[in-house]
């Protein structure tokens, strides 16, 4: 069962529930759980509520954790830009080693691991989801040329960009005949 079924199975017994609430019940860290729920919110979903003080007490993050949730911020606004860990690093003010050791802590992955997974996530949402060319995502991604992007998008699927196209293009298709 994917992260997606998981929190849909959860919040079909609640429709409201806090990041606590969440963690508690799927046991996952805070980078698993907001990368999940961030997508489905992103993908409209599901909508977020932020209450300030909601739960009986303040949840306070440790400073790695706090730093996290700032490199997760700068890589979900400059992953079509950036995928350098330097880059990265420079923007928080600290040593890519030093967020290295942070990702890895609070992740279980390494920056670039981290990095690589939200571009794959991004270009197959791409792929699948909008009519862009191939070459027109692989440039706004910021790749420096098609080779380098298919290259880069098969070592981590096994797929070529245009032949996991026509396989989920074809899955959607079937899954929703008004396509």
């Amino acid at each position: 069962m994917n992260k997606e079924n998981i929190i849909w199975d959860i919040l079909k017994e609640k429709h409201i529930f806090s990041l606590d609430d969440l963690k508690e019940k799927t046991d996952w860290n805070f980078s698993e759980l907001f990368t999940t729920v961030g997508r489905l919110a992103a993908d409209g979903k599901i909508t977020l509520s932020v209450s300030i003080n909601a739960e009986k007490h303040y949840t306070h993050l440790s400073r790695y954790e706090y730093l996290f949730t700032c490199f997760m911020d700068l890589v979900s606004t400059h992953l079509d830009k950036e995928r350098s860990i330097n880059f990265y690093a420079s923007q928080m003010c600290i040593s890519p080693k030093y967020l290295s050791t942070i990702v890895k802590q609070v992740s279980g992955k390494t920056p670039t691991e981290y990095i690589k997974e939200k571009m794959i996530d991004e270009i197959k949402y791409r792929l699948c989801c909008t009519q862009a060319s191939i070459k027109e995502i692989a440039y706004g991604l910021n790749f420096s040329n098609l080779s380098f992007f298919g290259k880069y998008f098969k070592a981590d699927t096994g797929y070529s960009p245009s032949s996991y196209r026509t396989k989920h293009s074809a899955k959607m298709n079937i899954n929703n005949p008004n396509n």
